[in-house]
């Protein structure tokens, strides 16, 4: 069984939500990611986010962006962010997606991208700009490997939901919000029509993300 489906079924069974924090890999360096993701793992996190640093971040507000520069600044490519995953397996079961783009798959190699994630322990990839429609550029490679490709929706996404949703795999990526990430005061987003929608479809859980920047928040 993968790792998310196995957290989300003991998290229902204890009636608990999840906590998903995201982390740019090698900002600060790459031992530095290692021990803040058992840090994370120990302040009650229950699936890890990291993200693959690119230098054209289109869906990162200024915080992502700029982590990003600092771990390319610091060297950080994919495949040390594998052998990081590698060292992380021999310290914790928790489930780890890469959240990425999708150009930084292709320049690797599609299919050597996710015998990697098979083979050093990552359970799933998040992919923002890739489109729904263009999924089977990679869907294939990542079910031979068995790591989800998590479907993310958004409020946009109005017709499109029935179809993102009915297919997702782990656990859907409700978007929060129109624009990038980032912290908001506020949200315009309807979520009881949001979520009522999604609700009809989805046959995994889904969690939203994109600006929640604090326990209130979190909590609403």
């Amino acid at each position: 069984m993968n790792r998310i489906d196995a957290t989300f079924q003991g998290l229902k069974k204890q009636g608990r939500k999840a906590l998903i924090p995201f982390v740019t890999a090698g900002d600060a360096g790459l031992d530095t990611t290692e021990q803040l993701v058992l840090q994370l793992e120990s302040a009650g996190a229950n699936i890890i986010e990291l993200g693959v640093p690119f230098s054209d971040p289109i869906a990162e507000g200024p915080v992502i962006q700029e982590a990003s520069v600092r771990s390319l600044k610091n060297g950080t490519k994919l495949v040390d962010i594998f052998h990081l995953v590698k060292r992380l397996r021999k310290k914790t079961q928790i489930p780890l997606l890469l959240m990425l783009y999708i150009n930084s798959i292709f320049g690797f190699g599609t299919e050597r991208f996710f015998q990697l994630c098979a083979e050093c322990g990552v359970d799933g990839v998040i992919v923002p700009d890739m489109p729904f429609e263009e999924r089977d550029e990679i869907q294939a490679f990542a079910d031979r490997a068995g790591v989800y490709s998590i479907r993310m929706v958004a409020p946009t996404s109005h017709e499109r939901i029935a179809a993102i949703a009915s297919s997702a795999q782990g656990f859907l990526y409700c978007v929060s919000s129109t624009g990038v990430t980032g912290t908001r005061k506020t949200f315009t987003t309807d979520f009881d029509a949001f979520f009522g929608t999604i609700s009809q479809y989805a046959r995994v859980p889904y969690a939203v993300g994109f600006g929640i920047s604090g326990p209130e928040q979190a909590k609403r």
